[in-house]
């Protein structure tokens, strides 16, 4: 005798939170997750307001600096790491001072863009994969404003929260 309909209705309700779990705890860490408010305030100098943007993106804000802490987590599957070196080759070829980092994820690459004729602001920041996981951590400058972020000062300083980011994953 086959089961009645509020028989399989309550099964598919009880097995499709089961089997879906896993997807929608993955998907419910945020970017900034990875980074914490305070973490964010030091490394920027100041009190920073976050600005949520999704799953995908957050970022940090100290305005009266006008620095800004960006990262961005997005999966690739298993072309994770041909968008990795497709991402370093671009930064390769802009002439940015580029650079491996040991113990970041399974690849990572650091990159610093310094104030020039042809940039305006300063970048420096990581790249990294984890996994199927491209993650990004960025700290951009204001062309108004000081140049903090254009120097290998601030990589430095970005570095350690990078790997605590990668690892938080």
């Amino acid at each position: 005798m086959p089961p009645d309909s509020a028989y399989i209705r309550v099964r598919t309700l009880i097995l499709i939170p089961i089997f879906l779990a896993p997807a929608l705890f993955a998907q419910s860490h945020s970017a900034c997750d990875l980074v914490t408010q305070d973490e964010a305030n030091a490394l920027l100098g100041g009190s920073a307001n976050r600005l949520a943007m999704g799953a995908v993106a957050c970022g940090y804000s100290e305005r009266t600096l006008g620095v800004r802490l960006t990262i961005t987590v997005t999966d690739w599957g298993a072309s994770a790491k041909a968008v990795w070196d497709k991402a370093k080759a671009t930064s390769m070829k802009g002439n940015w001072l580029v650079g491996d980092e040991a113990g970041m994820g399974t690849y990572a690459y650091g990159e610093l863009i310094r104030r020039s004729a042809q940039s305006s602001a300063g970048k420096c920041g990581f790249e990294a994969v984890k996994g199927t996981k491209l993650i990004t951590i960025f700290v951009t400058d204001s062309a108004e404003k000081q140049d903090i972020a254009g120097k290998k000062e601030m990589l430095d300083k970005l570095r350690p929260l990078a790997m605590k980011a990668v690892q938080r994953l």
